[in-house]
């Protein structure tokens, strides 16, 4: 589903504001790594919301070449991908209470962390699926515009 720039600019401009606002209704572990991510993340999404047309080129380019290592080679990188980002995730979140995700890890019996890598793993390929689908549609949307 795509939505307008304006629509795009207001959903981004919120969701900072509760991200700076949320260290007044939790206690964070640690605030000035937090308050750096949110300002990378907030960076990143302006340059996105602000790149139009070059980024849909870069994207067309980029994906056209991407589909021919074959559907499964794909899904496997988007998968890789998905996994890193909810990695990512689940560290930041457990660094927000204040714990380092090593010493959580630690703490975790081997069947829990066997089964938190399975659940990574299985939402990772979820979601890398997913990305192929939209990634897809968003190319043959961008095909019949620059082929047209």
């Amino acid at each position: 589903m795509e939505f307008d720039k304006t629509t795009r600019i207001a959903t981004a401009v919120g969701l900072i504001a509760v991200l700076l606002l949320l260290p007044l209704k939790i206690a964070v572990g640690h605030p000035g790594i937090y308050y750096a991510v949110v300002a990378a993340a907030a960076i990143w999404a302006g340059f996105r919301l602000t790149a139009g047309k070059p980024s849909d080129e870069r994207f067309y380019r980029r994906w056209s070449r991407k589909t021919q290592t074959g559907k499964w080679g794909t899904l496997l990188a988007e998968s890789v991908k998905s996994l890193i980002l909810l990695i990512a995730i689940v560290a930041s979140g457990i660094m927000l209470t204040g714990i380092s995700p090593r010493q959580m890890l630690t703490e975790l019996t081997p069947g829990l962390r066997a089964g938190t890598a399975a659940l990574l793993i299985m939402f990772s390929v979820v979601w890398g699926f997913a990305g192929v689908q939209e990634k897809n549609r968003r190319f043959a949307r961008l095909k019949k515009r620059y082929e047209a």
